[in-house]
């Protein structure tokens, strides 16, 4: 693409089309690495209290249901952070609700602690999980307006790999760190990296063209052209205008566009896959440690093993964004998720056997990035934010039940190992719904 001194005639969909067909610029580059490194953040936000749980449950007397109820807070609050307030930034734009986000995580971080008791710190986590839950989604749908057809599936393939690697560092620096200062020390290290995060996203995060494109809102010509410009390419004349019932109008017809055919059998078959992956992906990643170091009596078994497992995951994504250069991400995510099934049949064998727990994590984390990158492809740009909100969002309210069932399960004295067990069957059925997402690719609204 080439620098034109002079205006375009072009309109909206066809700048979008260059964006998407073209190479991708130096600033698309730069977007979505800063987006990295804001889901690096998010691992490691909610990766921490793994590695603090042990402690939290020592120091403050707690039982294992109670427990469980901690580790799920932070899941709860990004359940209703990606349903409740990803849908504004399909409103508002992308950037300003992601700083808000910030502001909500850093808050909830600095609070954590301070907290004197189980309750208070279930709350403190619930905010947290709001911010982390709010901007995900949309820092998703940003990568995917960002990306070029060619490489959008791996570049969002990358992008999901962030979590894993800030849950990993979370668990490098929790291990000398928790036991030499107590479990607050990760929570001030988070403090400080959400801080710095947020002054980061401040100065550098763009808005999205497609967001300013389709929505219009005041001062979108001038803002549009100064992202143009900075990707090398030529400035538009003008922008036509939105009247406000236009606006209305595609405000009502947001969810209505999600739940109506022929994309409510995929929106369906996102919600269920995603939801019951992340069950077990949450499952495993919240009680390993705790279950390693309860059956062995050695705190840093469990430490290893949810490094191991996190590990894995980061693996995993850049193995999947490998391979989606040459196979459909769809493909890719049906056969990941029957795999990940047959890990967990395996990890119930041979618990302690950390080269399990790499594998495990591998392909969990890699068919959530499956599910990262196919969603954008379902929905239009106006509901995107949205369409991967409701998919995140259920799929955590899904996945907040399974640390506190697991919790009660462990309570009654069932064996650690027949909890792999159960976690098994819901993969099989997650890989079922990919393979529906599979034979509907067809009706993609963007390229897979």
């Amino acid at each position: 693409m080439t620098t034109t001194t002079q205006h375009s005639i072009r309109g909206p969909e066809q700048i979008l089309t260059e964006v998407r067909r073209g190479r991708m610029s130096k600033f698309q580059i730069i977007a979505v690495s800063l987006a990295l490194m804001l889901i690096i953040l998010d691992g490691f936000e909610v990766g921490i209290m793994a590695f603090a749980a042990p402690e939290i449950q020592s120091q403050m007397g707690l039982s294992s249901d109670v427990l469980g109820y901690v580790l799920s807070a932070s899941l709860f609050g990004m359940a209703i952070g990606s349903i409740l307030l990803t849908p504004l930034a399909d409103r508002f734009g992308r950037r300003p609700l992601t700083l808000a986000m910030l502001v909500l995580i850093v808050a909830g971080m600095a609070l954590t602690i301070t907290a004197p008791s189980a309750g208070m710190l279930i709350l403190w986590r619930v905010l947290t999980g709001l911010g982390i839950g709010g901007m995900m989604a949309n820092l998703n749908a940003l990568v995917a307006e960002y990306s070029s057809d060619a490489r959008r599936t791996t570049a969002i393939a990358i992008y999901a790999a962030g979590y894993p690697i800030g849950a990993t560092v979370a668990g490098f620096i929790a291990g000398p760190l928790i036991p030499m200062f107590g479990w607050q020390v990760i929570f001030v290290v988070g403090t400080l990296l959400a801080g710095g995060a947020l002054t980061a996203a401040w100065f550098f995060l763009p808005e999205s063209l497609d967001y300013l494109l389709g929505r219009r809102p005041d001062n979108a010509l001038s803002r549009v052209n100064r992202i143009l410009s900075r990707m090398h390419m030529a400035p538009l004349n003008e922008l036509p205008k939105h009247s406000t019932a236009e606006v209305q109008a595609k405000d009502k017809g947001m969810l209505r566009e999600m739940l109506s055919p022929p994309i409510l059998r995929l929106t369906i078959a996102l919600w269920v896959g995603y939801g019951l992956l992340t069950a077990s992906y949450y499952f495993a990643n919240t009680w390993i440690p705790t279950i390693l170091t309860n059956v062995t009596g050695d705190p840093q078994l469990g430490t290893i093993m949810g490094i191991g497992a996190n590990l894995g995951g980061v693996l995993g994504c850049f193995i999947f964004a490998g391979l989606a250069i040459r196979f459909s991400g769809r493909t890719l995510l049906c056969m990941t998720l029957f795999a990940a099934a047959a890990a967990y049949l395996i990890f119930s064998i041979v618990p302690i056997a950390v080269v399990v727990g790499f594998v495990l994590g591998m392909l969990t984390t890699g068919a959530i990035a499956g599910f990262y990158a196919v969603a954008p492809t379902i929905y239009s740009a106006r509901v995107r934010a949205t369409g991967i909100g409701w998919m995140i969002g259920l799929g955590r309210l899904v996945s907040v039940a399974a640390p506190i069932i697991v919790g009660y399960i462990l309570a009654a004295g069932m064996a650690p190992e027949r909890v792999f067990i159960a976690f098994a069957v819901p993969l099989v059925i997650a890989a079922l719904a990919a393979l529906s997402l599979l034979i509907g690719r067809q009706n993609a609204t963007m390229a897979d």
